[in-house]
């Protein structure tokens, strides 16, 4: 056991991409690939199992050994691609249910807002006859011709039918800016996101069980999420710790973790025509540029440049780094949503300390000003997170993101691979993507989905409204219209196994 100081972290069994973005890898390549041969697949896995970026590199400060690699690989597999390999029945059986059912499926599809043209039957990869059986993601450290040239290298010489392998899809990314750090809207991303408990830094808050991420761990709950286990006459090598609680059984699960990815395109001339439009609509509200910021800025819930409009109602604040994420909604005097609405993209994905279900009603959702209350709503919230790992693609519709430019770009395919690492898909990416973003009740509102990821959705109603509640001497204001800006185009539930995990499946057969 390998473990960070202070941290029960296996660190040499958990694949580096679930610890750390790999942020100073700007350089990356997503390949999905489908398993022609298990024999030769297994073959292949297990002489790729050592040259996968794991977390050892997280035991010592960033100037010791053991270094993190220039190019960084890491391996996930969906439900089909692990009974390719011939994991064995029980095993498969024993991972949650939104896993085996898949991303696409019909009914997980409704209640993600997957519908229209986000329907998974229109998706590129992914969908009802485009298998996926594993993903293969590269990091490199220069995103030049010949950065990128190595990871195709790469790539090249490993997902290769000699392995009993084939590539169904590349998906490139392209840098983020590292001083601008803005996604294709042309908003800053990339702040939010909680630390692991073990991995914490001192000081720093937003913390989540371990268990919340990664399989093997106790949860926020307190106890071990669910988790895939296999004979244990079956692990011949040894590779697996014994399943707890469950005599004759190894846990294959133990420091894995649930990743989705989803491929999200993002239509920004309909974004900022939109705002551009419907600003005019806001009695009082300024003419031009300066008007669009300040309700796109409602919208997202943040500034462009980062800053939380809760904190800073009227102009953007200074970006400092530390000072980004560093807010609470009470604690600004913001617990009714006067200055950030309810219904913004970053209130509803971590709604914080805001009273749920109903805010404007304290009898049912409690008062604003009741800590009790708060504390309690914080602890829930926790239990709902994920962990980011997304990247750009498509060249930026304007490298400096001036708004009048941004109205006015062309129509290149553009937007975000959104990956998440989480250990409870239905408790946690499916809750916050269905209960909280395209829900247009969501805390009390009534047509309000989320302003970027809920617009015109069928389920649980179409709705397309956004809600600004007043303040004292202030009215409350609404838009109305919002249009749809993020499709879907392709996805899959993977799962990203521990070293020993991938040295069993390679020894499947046997």
């Amino acid at each position: 056991m390998n473990t960070q100081p202070g941290s029960s972290l296996e660190l040499d069994e958990i694949q580096g991409l679930v610890l750390n973005g790999y942020r100073h890898h700007t350089a990356a390549r997503y390949v999905m690939f489908e398993i022609v041969d298990a024999a030769r697949a297994r073959a292949w896995l297990g002489s790729v199992v050592n040259h996968l970026q794991f977390g050892d590199y997280r035991k010592t400060p960033r100037e010791q050994p053991p270094f993190i690699r220039d190019v960084c690989c890491n391996l996930a597999f969906t439900h089909p691609g692990f009974a390719a390999l011939g994991l064995p029945t029980i095993a498969l059986n024993g991972f949650s249910q939104p896993f085996q059912e898949g991303l696409a499926d019909p009914n997980r599809a409704r209640r993600l807002g997957d519908d229209g043209a986000s329907d998974p039957t229109k998706w590129a990869w992914g969908g009802p006859g485009r298998p996926v059986h594993g993903l293969l993601a590269v990091f490199g450290m220069h995103c030049t011709p010949e950065g990128y040239a190595a990871l195709k290298a790469v790539i090249d010489a490993t997902l290769v039918e000699a392995n009993g392998v084939r590539e169904t899809a590349v998906l490139d990314t392209v840098p983020t800016d590292p001083v601008l750090r803005k996604e294709h809207f042309g908003f800053r991303d990339g702040i939010t996101n909680p630390q692991i408990a073990s991995l914490a830094q001192p000081g720093k808050g937003d913390i989540i069980a371990d268990g919340e991420v990664l399989l093997g761990y106790e949860n926020g709950y307190g106890h071990l999420p669910m988790a895939p286990h296999v004979p244990a006459e079956t692990d011949r090598a040894g590779v697996l710790a014994p399943a707890v609680a469950r005599p004759g059984f190894n846990d294959f699960g133990r420091n894995g973790s649930y990743l989705v990815f989803r491929q999200l395109q993002q239509d920004v001339r309909a974004f900022w025509e939109y705002v551009y439009k419907a600003k005019d609509a806001i009695p009082g509200l300024p003419a031009g540029r300066e008007g669009a910021e300040w309700l796109a800025s409602r919208l997202v819930g943040r500034w462009p440049n980062g800053t939380p409009i809760t904190r800073y109602p009227e102009r953007p604040g200074p970006d400092a780094e530390d000072k980004l994420n560093d807010f609470l909604y009470y604690e600004t005097g913001d617990g009714f949503g006067a200055r950030c609405p309810i219904g913004a993209h970053i209130r509803r994905t971590n709604p914080r300390d805001t009273t749920l279900p109903v805010p404007h009603d304290v009898e049912l959702s409690g008062s604003p000003d009741d800590a009790e209350k708060r504390k309690a709503v914080l602890a829930l919230t926790a239990l709902h997170r994920i962990v980011r790992r997304g990247r750009m693609y498509g060249d930026p519709a304007d490298p400096v993101y001036d708004l009048e430019r941004l109205r006015q770009c062309d129509d290149k395919d553009r937007g975000l691979h959104f990956l998440c690492f989480n250990a409870n898909l239905n408790r946690q990416f499916e809750f916050v993507q269905s209960n909280w973003a395209v829900n247009p009740t969501f805390a009390g509102l009534s047509r309000d989905p989320d302003p970027l990821l809920g617009a015109r959705r069928t389920v649980p109603f179409p709705a397309a409204d956004f809600t600004m509640p007043g303040g004292p001497g202030c009215p409350t204001r609404r838009v109305h219209d919002l249009p749809r800006v993020v499709e879907v185009r392709g996805g899959a539930y993977f799962f990203m196994p521990s070293r020993g995990a991938l040295r069993y499946l390679a020894a499947c057969g046997a």
